[in-house]
């Protein structure tokens, strides 16, 4: 009875610890297996392809504009080569805060309030930022007139036999979209007071000015 005791607890142990053994290779197996697997799924995360897009840059960095001024926003996409080129047009724009400035699928901002905007231009999952300040005219309105026979910065002469004239406005060196006004409709007027363009109706002087966002300018124009 004894022996057989005996030969049955050396073949219980003998059991148990192939048993261990093969427990041990399967977890070895598998660490083997799935390590290269999880390595080659992370290659293209550390190592991205040629054409894989890694970073976007928008420019130009933090500008600001004035009211009802635009600004114009270039995306230049670095790649996994680390080559770079422009996408400003295949990305996606967005302004954080519309009510101080929207930006369209082109990148061009336009102010409409005061504040501070974040510029966002997304592609494939990678982004580029910037921000956007507005603030108000620090100077007035300058005025300029296209069709004038003579400008000085004050005064404007134009030819009743034009028709019409343009007038623009600038502060602070950009473009501004005033409202335009003309103190003597006989002489000249706007059919559209956004548009700047000028009818010019009969011989005489008139004062032409441009107001927008608390800021104005004026001119004084004399058809002859």
């Amino acid at each position: 009875m004894l022996k057989l005791f005996r030969k049955y607890s050396s073949a219980v142990r003998d059991a148990c610890f192939r048993s261990s053994h093969a427990t041990h290779y399967k977890i070895g197996l598998i660490i083997f297996l799935i390590v290269p697997i999880l390595f080659v799924a992370s290659c293209g995360k550390f190592f991205p392809s040629a054409s894989t897009l890694v970073a976007i840059s928008i420019s130009p960095s933090n500008p600001s504009v004035q009211l009802s001024a635009t600004q114009q926003f270039t995306a230049t996409g670095t790649f996994g080569d680390s080559s770079s080129q422009n996408v400003t047009s295949s990305v996606t724009w967005t302004s954080s805060s519309t009510n101080v400035a929207t930006i369209n699928s082109s990148g061009l901002a336009t102010a409409v309030a005061t504040g501070t905007t974040t510029i966002t231009a997304a592609e494939s999952g990678v982004s580029g930022l910037t921000t956007l300040t507005v603030s108000t005219q620090a100077n007035g309105i300058t005025i300029s007139c296209s069709g004038c026979t003579s400008q000085t910065s004050t005064t404007a002469t134009a030819s009743l036999a034009l028709g019409s004239v343009t007038f623009t406005a600038t502060s602070n060196g950009q473009t501004v979209s005033p409202i335009w006004s003309s103190s003597n409709q006989g002489v000249a007027t706007f059919a559209n007071s956004s548009s700047g363009v000028a009818t010019l109706l009969s011989t005489g002087t008139t004062t032409i000015t441009a107001a927008a966002n608390g800021a104005s300018g004026s001119i004084t124009l004399t058809v002859q």
